[in-house]
């Protein structure tokens, strides 16, 4: 008997539970946001110009690119591959970047959370601050990032949960 209650219970949960929901970003379009930045790996900081491209042209998911430039070494600081981007309503995620500092051991591959500046900010703009943003590292000491990027391009982006 009591095992056919938990089962009940469990069914239960699994029927009220609420369904999960897709991020929906508007315009469905290609944004990008730039600013300046400090980074740092195993050792000295930079300050560095960081540029992520969020394409959200499916509307109801985006991708994301990035760059490092400026000063040496920041233009050797790869980063490497299309991301995956969640908003939570607070935190905007990238996921699935690698970051690779070339004075610096391993690479990082852990996920980059920014603070999203909200749907009436002008201009939109993302926030790094560590260690919110330190994305973990395959050796050596995380990558670590400070800064707020606006966007620079494409219409005002907006992102509900």
């Amino acid at each position: 008997m009591l095992k056919n209650v938990g089962i009940l219970a469990g069914a239960a949960a699994l029927v009220i539970a609420p369904a999960a929901m897709a991020d929906t970003y508007t315009p469905a379009s290609t944004s990008t946001f730039s600013g300046p930045v400090t980074v740092q790996k195993d050792g000295a900081a930079y300050n560095c110009t960081l540029t992520v491209n969020v394409d959200a042209t499916a509307g109801s998911s985006a991708s994301a690119t990035a760059s490092i430039g400026g000063t040496f070494p920041c233009g050797f600081i790869a980063v490497n591959g299309t991301g995956s981007v969640v908003y939570d309503g607070t935190y905007l995620t990238i996921s699935g970047l690698v970051i690779d500092p070339p004075l610096s051991s391993g690479t990082c591959t852990g996920p980059i959370k920014t603070v999203w500046g909200g749907n009436s900010a002008s201009p939109r703009n993302i926030t790094l601050s560590v260690p919110l943003s330190n994305s973990s590292a395959t050796s050596g000491a995380d990558c670590k990032m400070a800064g707020t990027l606006n966007q620079t391009a494409g219409s005002p982006l907006s992102i509900t949960p």
